[in-house]
């Protein structure tokens, strides 16, 4: 019985941490990214980089993300779709939390675009400048980019950076 209410306290703390997650997509499909692109995402948390390239893929319905690794194994792949994300992970994959990680890139995609329908539909708040965006979740910083270095954002919660060059096809 002990064990049973370990698992059930264990699965209960697991959602209740997914829910309240910084991972919050707009489910407007204006605010989803617009054309597909292939990018290299070196990922940045603490010491470590990782690299990855991102496949994205938008239809009139959702958008799915493939990542692979430096020598094309699939990471993970997601699907979002009404602002929800369902992601598949490799048991492999070591690296920031995928969700965190795509939600991050969305956002950057998006800096150019008037931002505050998307982030009010989120529930995010948005701070910005002339030459800064910055969104928080519950007083929370948890995005962060700047004109300084445009092909770079920041995921303070998480403690990383991630710099995207875009790749031409």
């Amino acid at each position: 019985m002990h064990t049973v209410k370990a698992g059930l306290l264990l699965f209960i703390s697991v959602l209740l941490s997914a829910c309240t997650s910084t991972a919050r997509f707009s489910p407007s499909g204006a605010c989803a990214p617009a054309v597909d692109s292939t990018v290299r995402l070196a990922v940045q948390h603490g010491e470590q980089v990782q690299h990855l390239l991102l496949r994205t893929e938008r239809s009139d319905a959702q958008t799915v993300f493939v990542a692979l690794d430096t020598i094309g194994s699939p990471q993970f792949t997601a699907t979002l779709a009404s602002g929800q994300l369902a992601l598949e992970r490799s048991p492999l994959y070591r690296g920031l939390d995928p969700a965190v990680l795509l939600w991050g890139y969305n956002w950057w995609r998006l800096r150019t675009t008037p931002l505050s329908a998307c982030t009010e539909s989120a529930g995010l708040q948005l701070h910005q400048t002339a030459t800064s965006i910055s969104l928080a979740y519950q007083g929370r910083p948890s995005w962060y980019w700047d004109a300084a270095r445009p092909q770079q954002y920041d995921l303070p919660q998480q403690g990383g950076r991630v710099t995207v060059t875009p790749l031409e096809r």
